[in-house]
């Protein structure tokens, strides 16, 4: 027997024949079509059941072609391009019809058109967010060293539509010039950008998902354990922005006696509580009073909550109890909780010959929720009260707080010795609370809003940051002003405005540079000017003497700003703008070719913060 050669020589020509005539074969039969894979143009049809099929809405013209169902736009990639498109247009209406309303010395008053921005724009910009929006960074889809390492989410252009879209209902709202830096224009409207909006819409739902009922579906999509090769969804990273806390239930409505009357019955804390001693002092040893308090306190950084509740019989101490609970609460949970600890405690010393028992508490709140249907924070506290009460017939009463009340301030001391001892019951009061969960995402959208501030301060002008201004997504108390007022008030803090340097930067030619004093106009000269200081005797908080150095005149100019009534009333008194412009009018009328003629040589500013 012949051995083969060792390298295979008669073999390789023969396997390279056989693959060569399975080719030939395979492309005898299949025709080049066969193998070609054809994208279909449109999106196919949903079918639900047999008896619903949902047919896709399809684009007209160049649009993406999408599903849309709830109001969203859902397209073949998910990239949901169509749907921030169809929500942009919308909001974009709105935006542009507010804009028209109003100009810098005509139209609404500012904090209206606010709301309406807040109300229509945002509302419509926003929807569906929840969808497409789970913030800039994921978890990595790839295998290996990179596996659950954040990347990009490339939603970039998405957040910018959007940030368009709300600063051009901010330059609505406010009367500003059009050259105003888009970071202090949304500062001054109290409006969020695009990001920072869908960040605190992010954060909403959140919080929402932790509100909701065990049955509904999106629970049980967090609740189902994930596999050991799945990366964390969209849905679980947004689940995982704020702690647990016990959901709420929907509970059966209760009424009880009293649920529709005040609990102070209309007298003040002092009278309430001579009433409440005058009645505390007649019961007999058949009748249990418990006295229930919380607390709220911080020390060293760290936040205590903790209940006290002291249980009498008669005037008699017969027992007493004091615990803490889960930081992630308030001290209204810390009430709740402990009404039901001094309850419980006073069942347990109840004796067949007893009468009655009061539950004897000084927040109003917590009193209404007793009485009637339960908050969903501390629910669960709620509930087995409404259950206790009921059954032993337990009354309730307002014993007010502070008030020299015997049973309320030994509450009140064992509440402070609960927190500060940190012993915690092995139930539900050591979770979080609804409450407290509320608080930590409202926290977690101030951090969102002050990261967008500081990124964009530091690129705002020198004239702008040197008022020190902070940021929040609330209403500026300014905005109430009429809106020539806040003109003026915006000019002065953003430098933008009727100024000789504004006026020299963008190269307007025609303008007037001077005051009718004769110095250039600068942002802070309305309290240098000798217009404004002939009235100084009527200068509301004015200071000692009227201002002459460039510090003096910051100090009382900040003071102005930070009141706006004051900036109203200051130029009410001074008739600064007044003067100026009627002085302004009778030189277009006076001297031949208009406004561009200088009256005079101008004088140097020495009090100006810009001319120095």
């Amino acid at each position: 027997m012949q051995d083969a050669p060792s390298n295979g020589g008669r073999r390789l020509p023969n396997r390279a024949r056989v693959v060569r005539d399975r080719r030939e074969e395979a492309a005898s039969v299949l025709q080049p079509s066969d193998v070609v894979r054809h994208v279909p143009k449109c999106s196919p049809s949903v079918a639900v059941s047999p008896e619903l099929i949902i047919s896709p809405v399809t684009a007209v013209g160049e649009g993406q072609p999408a599903l849309r169902w709830l109001g969203v736009w859902i397209d073949r990639k998910l990239s949901f391009k169509r749907h921030v498109s169809e929500r942009a247009s919308k909001a974009l209406k709105v935006a542009r019809h507010i804009k028209g309303l109003a100009g810098v010395k005509f139209g609404p008053p500012a904090a209206s058109l606010r709301k309406a921005v807040i109300t229509c724009v945002q509302s419509s910009l926003l929807y569906g967010s929840e969808i497409w929006y789970g913030g800039r960074l994921k978890p990595s889809a790839a295998a290996g060293y990179n596996r659950n390492q954040l990347v990009s989410t490339k939603l970039g252009p998405l957040i910018d539509k959007v940030n368009k879209i709300i600063v051009l209902a901010a330059r609505g709202v406010l009367p500003a010039w059009r050259t105003a830096p888009t970071a202090s224009v949304l500062r001054d409207a109290g409006l969020p950008s695009g990001g920072t909006a869908l960040e605190h819409a992010r954060i909403r739902f959140a919080l929402r998902l932790r509100t909701l009922d065990a049955a509904h579906p999106l629970v049980r999509r967090l609740e189902a354990p994930p596999l050991p090769w799945q990366r964390a969804t969209k849905l679980r990273c947004v689940d995982a922005l704020v702690p647990r806390a016990p959901r709420p239930i929907l509970a059966q409505s209760h009424f009880s006696p009293g649920c529709r009357t005040d609990p102070t019955e209309g007298r003040t804390k002092e009278a309430a509580a001579e009433h409440f001693n005058a009645w505390w002092s007649q019961l007999g040893r058949d009748t249990i009073t418990v006295f229930s308090d919380g607390t709220e306190q911080y020390k060293d950084g760290a936040k205590l909550v903790g209940y006290g509740y002291a249980v009498y019989r008669g005037q008699t101490l017969a027992r007493t109890g004091s615990g803490a609970i889960n930081s992630i609460s308030h001290v209204f949970d810390a009430e709740a909780i402990g009404a039901l600890k001094g309850l419980q405690c006073a069942l347990d010393i109840l004796q067949p010959t007893d009468e009655r028992i009061w539950m004897c508490i000084d927040s109003t709140s917590v009193i209404w929720c007793m009485r009637a249907n339960a908050s969903n924070t501390s629910q669960w506290a709620f509930l087995e009260c409404h259950t206790l009460i009921d059954r032993y017939k337990v009354g309730i009463k307002w014993s007010p707080g502070h008030m020299g009340i015997e049973g309320n301030e030994a509450a009140d001391e064992l509440a402070n010795t609960g927190a500060n001892e940190g012993r915690t019951d092995d139930d539900r009061s050591a979770e979080p609370t609804i409450s407290g969960i509320g608080t930590t995402a409202k926290a977690l959208a101030d951090i969102a809003t002050s990261d967008w501030w500081s990124q964009c301060h530091p690129g705002l002008s020198a004239s702008y940051r040197r008022w020190k201004l902070g940021y929040s997504v609330t209403e500026p108390p300014e905005l109430r002003l009429p809106r020539t007022v806040l003109h003026r008030l915006l000019a002065t803090r953003t430098a933008h405005g009727d100024f000789a340097q504004y006026h020299r930067r963008f190269g307007h030619t025609e303008a007037e540079l001077t005051c009718l004093c004769g110095f250039e106009k600068a942002p802070d000269h309305l309290v240098f000017c000798e217009i404004s200081q002939r009235k100084f005797h009527a200068w509301p908080a004015r200071p000692e003497r009227p201002p002459s150095r460039p510090e003096e005149g910051r100090r009382y100019l900040s003071a102005l700003l930070a009141h706006p009534e004051l900036f109203e009333n200051f130029l009410a008194v001074t008739q600064y703008f007044a003067i100026n412009a009627r002085a302004q009018r009778t030189r277009d009328q006076t001297i031949p070719g208009g406004s561009h003629m200088s009256y005079g040589s101008p004088r140097q500013n020495r009090h100006s913060l810009t001319a120095t």
